[in-house]
């Protein structure tokens, strides 16, 4: 078997014992910090294969920056390359009608949530003012609809409920320390408390320190980007696609922010001149409005123009110099 095999068959096996833990995750005792661990092996064996492949794309999608192949679908227009992860994040995102819809939820039930129980989640931009309209994304059916309306994944991260684990663990272990010489079998708990305490600070150093193998729910790209993403339960989402979810605005948000005339996209959607745009999957309707990647406006509205090259200019000493050569030239000619 040669190295590429091994490679990929070793990508193959961490992949399946990953499957095995997501199955068990609520039986499994810090399940997250598991899913963790492997996801660095992965990342490692993922890394060791490409550099092995040596697999190039010359093509890079503007948004997450993860290479786009020939294979792949995705959209080119301008100076824009979207992949079709990125697509199907820009697709996600919707108004809150059109998430009750997909529930069958009382109307106004979402648009209720996100002024409540789900405003926390501001700062994720998974949910998101746009005009007067919120915008939701996809992914807060599975997390909280189909969870029961649950704020579990919301309130801590895996990383703060492990660094809550281990004050407990910390408190106990002073409170025991305190009346040691009063309890019976003291010495085997304190011994105990210490061995947790150890890995529980051994883990969160692992995790805090470098380079993190966190992998973004969005665009499956691994996270190079300092400081921690944004954990909701196993959830995750990168820097970047983030910023492509807040991208997508509405019409009447985008005629304000880009000062075009009020109405003004309706009326070229109806005379179907955006027609491109809603194949490519960057313009569609969601419940009774219209949603537009910020890309459309840049490209449509204000015709994006080739950057011109950059002529330095040559300094006048170094004009000066090659004057004298040549003129020391010609006179040894002579």
């Amino acid at each position: 078997m040669s190295l590429i095999d091994n490679s990929q068959q070793k990508i193959i096996m961490l992949n399946q014992k990953k499957e095995e833990i997501l199955a068990l995750k609520h039986e499994l005792p810090d399940a997250p910090y598991h899913i963790f661990s492997i996801n660095a092996m992965i990342r490692d064996a993922e890394l060791r294969y490409e550099k092995l492949k040596t697999s190039y794309s010359p093509l890079k999608c503007t948004q997450c920056l993860g290479p786009i192949k020939e294979s792949d679908h995705s959209v080119t227009f301008g100076h824009h390359n979207i992949c079709y992860r990125c697509l199907k994040t820009i697709s996600q995102v919707m108004n809150t009608k059109e998430m009750e819809e997909r529930r069958s939820m009382k109307v106004g039930t979402v648009k209720t949530d996100c002024n409540k129980i789900l405003h926390s989640l501001k700062d994720t931009s998974l949910i998101r003012k746009s005009g007067k309209c919120w915008l939701v994304h996809e992914v807060l059916l599975e997390l909280f609809y189909d969870a029961g309306r649950s704020k579990n994944h919301f309130e801590l991260t895996w990383i703060e409920e492990m660094e809550k684990h281990l004050q407990l663990l910390q408190t106990q272990h002073r409170i025991i320390s305190d009346i040691k010489d009063s309890l019976v079998g003291a010495t085997w708990q304190m011994f105990s408390l210490d061995a947790q305490i150890r890995d529980y600070e051994n883990r969160l150093s692992i995790i805090k320190g470098g380079t993190h193998p966190f992998r973004c729910s969005q665009c499956n790209g691994w996270i190079k980007e300092p400081g921690l993403p944004i954990l909701l339960g196993h959830f995750t989402l990168c820097k970047r696609c983030k910023h492509t979810i807040e991208q997508v605005i509405t019409t009447s948000e985008a005629e304000t922010r880009h000062a075009l005339t009020p109405g003004q996209i309706r009326k070229d959607i109806h005379r179907d001149q955006l027609g491109r745009y809603m194949e490519m999957g960057l313009l569609r309707q969601s419940g009774s409005i219209w949603l537009l990647h910020e890309s459309v406006i840049q490209h449509h509205y204000f015709k994006e123009e080739k950057t011109p090259p950059v002529v330095t200019a040559i300094p006048q000493s170094l004009l000066d110099r090659s004057a004298a050569v040549f003129h020391q030239s010609q006179e040894e000619r002579k």
